[in-house]
């Protein structure tokens, strides 16, 4: 029976190749599911009354196949590297149930998942609760996330290991303890984004927008935070041992007891940074501002 079921997804797997589709691994969904798809598809998203299509929904990869393969009356995913198409929208996921599913490689780009900030701002409160995507502990590996809204979106212990999401909303969002290791944020937005004891090892975070993101106990060993704007985010005994830093706005970040063995800090602005029981060994400052925008930064035993 293992033998037959693995021939079974292997031909599959080869099928959806010969169809142009090669992030599809699973079996087509019957075509009562499809009905059932079709029809909640066509609800018209309310953020008043908090409705979207897939509202509460159960869905699995076998799903979320199907919606990317028939998006658009079959035009398909976005494809982010065709900058043509990066004014289309995804998938709308909002206030989907996709905890534990398997969406590793699959292109995302675009997806709603959580309001995007055009509606976030003016909305209160319920309203962006009702519209966040659970995601918890989703299998995200390599998938594709450019340019998706996520603001306030669950995905607290997802794995998203080289997953890519430059210029990704992800305000508000919540990473707790999730896996970002060689993520590639480039230019993503996650200000205020709940992130505590999340692993970034590697991750690119080039000129990503961290202002009061919350990032206590996280690992960033030798992430790319190049120009990034981390002020006011919480770093408290973080390790940030190596990272690539050079021109970051840290000012007023709280670095209390955080590792920066080896950073490279060049032009950083660190006005107003709290540096108390920091690891400063071999950091590289040259340059960097300790005074300026914000009040002089705290270094008591660091």
């Amino acid at each position: 029976m293992k033998q037959s079921t693995a021939q079974n997804t292997l031909a599959w797997i080869h099928y959806w190749q010969e169809q142009g589709q090669p992030w599809r691994t699973e079996p087509e969904i019957d075509l009562d599911r499809q009905a059932f798809l079709s029809m909640q598809r066509m609800i018209t998203p309310d953020i008043e009354r908090g409705r979207y299509p897939f509202k509460d929904i159960k869905l699995g990869r076998a799903d979320i196949e199907w919606l990317l393969a028939t998006h658009e009356q079959g035009r398909g995913p976005v494809d982010w590297h065709d900058e043509q198409q990066r004014g289309r929208t995804g998938l709308d996921l909002r206030g989907a149930d996709l905890r534990l599913a398997d969406l590793q490689d699959l292109p995302l780009a675009r997806m709603l998942g959580g309001l995007p900030w055009s509606e976030w701002l003016p909305a209160s409160v319920e309203q962006r609760d009702l519209a966040r995507a659970h995601l918890e502990e989703a299998q995200l590996n390599r998938a594709h996330l450019e340019g998706a809204a996520l603001n306030g979106t669950f995905l607290t212990k997802a794995h998203l290991y080289e997953a890519r999401m430059q210029r990704a909303e992800l305000g508000g969002v919540h990473l707790q303890s999730a896996i970002l290791s060689r993520a590639q944020l480039q230019e993503a937005d996650l200000i205020g984004a709940h992130m505590d004891r999340a692993y970034l090892p590697y991750a690119h975070l080039a000129g990503a927008y961290l202002t009061g993101a919350h990032l206590r106990g996280s690992e960033l060993s030798y992430a790319y935070l190049e120009k990034a704007d981390l002020s006011y985010a919480h770093l408290e005994e973080a390790v940030l041992s190596h990272i690539h830093a050079e021109e970051a706005n840290l000012g007023g970040c709280y670095l209390q007891n955080a590792d920066l063995y080896q950073a490279m800090l060049t032009g950083c602005d660190l006005g107003g940074a709290h540096l108390e029981g920091a690891n400063l060994s071999r950091a590289y400052l040259e340059t960097a501002y300790l005074s300026g925008r914000y009040t002089g930064a705290y270094l008591e035993g660091a």
